[in-house]
């Protein structure tokens, strides 16, 4: 019994340490970075853009996996073009983030939070006027919300989605990322109820 505890309690330590430098790495839609805003209005008949980004990268990021929805595919009343600009220096991907498998997408240098969240490039929407739609941030099929930092060699860490982009008023699924109670100010809170 004791063999087992002991090999329970290695096998937690080595996966901890495994984890790379951005444990609490965020990727999220903004249509006005750095201020965070994950709504937009567009105009009829005019072109728009929403950027991918990310925050909380304190180990530097090199590579990110990821796939967002195909709006002109999901919503063909409502878009009539889409266009991915990488913002990442470096190779261009091998697919589009909005097709069936996502996008790998990879920095030649090492990318970092300079004053501002990580800029990963942005898609261009000519909107309709039709409707409205939700950019969702979906998984990559073959690496699954997969961030390598900018150790040598990288180290992997899982991005947790802080929130999509609705785009005219549209039914959007709320991020996943979770704050501890010291996060969003609530263990204070709680501290004096019991005072």
């Amino acid at each position: 019994m004791s063999r087992l505890l002991a090999l329970g309690l290695v096998a937690v330590l080595v996966s901890g340490a495994a984890a790379g430098g951005n444990p609490d790495v965020r990727v999220y839609i903004d249509f006005d970075p750095p201020n965070y805003a994950h709504e937009m209005v567009p105009v009829p008949y005019e072109t728009f853009d929403a950027y991918v980004c990310m925050d909380n990268v304190e180990g530097g990021v090199t590579t990110v996996s990821f796939r967002v929805t195909d709006l002109v595919a999901e919503y063909p009343a409502v878009f009539a073009t889409q266009n991915w600009t990488q913002l990442f220096p470096g190779q261009l991907p091998l697919c589009w983030p909005y097709s069936e498998w996502g996008s790998t997408i990879h920095a030649d240098d090492c990318m970092t939070e300079d004053g501002g969240p990580v800029l990963v490039g942005y898609l261009s929407y000519f909107y309709l006027g039709n409707g409205s739609a939700c950019l969702e941030i979906l998984d990559h099929v073959g690496y699954p919300r997969w961030v390598v930092d900018c150790a040598d060699p990288g180290e992997v860490d899982y991005y947790c989605v802080l929130a999509n982009g609705r785009i005219n008023g549209g039914a959007c699924p709320d991020g996943d990322c979770t704050q501890t109670p010291l996060q969003d100010g609530t263990w204070g809170m709680v501290k004096a109820m019991y005072r």
